[in-house]
């Protein structure tokens, strides 16, 4: 069965990689750490929302991207904060379906069932997971929620200094 194969050797299969990039990949991976498609994209092999679209077709889920939009505040208040950020979820739609109410959640983890159940418990409504970036997550939970207490946001992280700016190694502090 397709869906039960590797996914480098599915991204192979529909010509997104050759073999050669598959193993500089999996070197890549082995050297490193994380996932096979982190070291795809980079390696800039593929684009991440390719690898991410394959990725939800062969766990059969949809891909979303939130990229920089604003969800009314009622859906996001659907899930508690805490759980929101502990599970690393986020609300991106709310339907009824046949009289239950139906809750979407975006998660780089659509396979984590325990996530889901919490998220369900939670908030009442039967949930159906889309896969969504790590990143795209993350910026969606500061964007709606705010960075976590004590932290800095990812949005506003400090930039380096430019080089054209002069710096006096004279000076020390007394």
């Amino acid at each position: 069965m397709e869906s039960s194969a590797p996914i480098g050797q599915l991204l192979v299969q529909r010509g997104y990689i050759d073999n050669w990039q598959l193993q500089s990949a999996l070197a890549h991976q082995r050297s490193w750490g994380g996932r096979i498609g982190e070291s795809l994209v980079k390696l800039g092999f593929m684009s991440e929302p390719v690898l991410l679209t394959e990725i939800a077709r062969q766990l059969r889920v949809p891909y979303v991207q939130i990229g920089d939009r604003c969800l009314p505040q009622a859906l996001v208040r659907l899930v508690p904060e805490k759980l929101i950020r502990a599970r690393k979820v986020f609300p991106v739609a709310f339907a009824w379906r046949d009289r239950r109410s139906l809750l979407v959640v975006a998660t780089a983890e659509p396979q984590n069932l325990i996530a889901l159940d919490e998220v369900s418990f939670a908030s009442g409504k039967t949930v159906k997971a889309a896969l969504a970036g790590d990143r795209d997550i993350t910026l969606a939970i500061e964007r709606h929620l705010g960075p976590p207490p004590g932290w800095t946001s990812m949005a506003a992280a400090p930039r380096p200094m430019p080089a054209s700016m002069p710096v006096d190694y004279r000076r020390r502090a007394a």
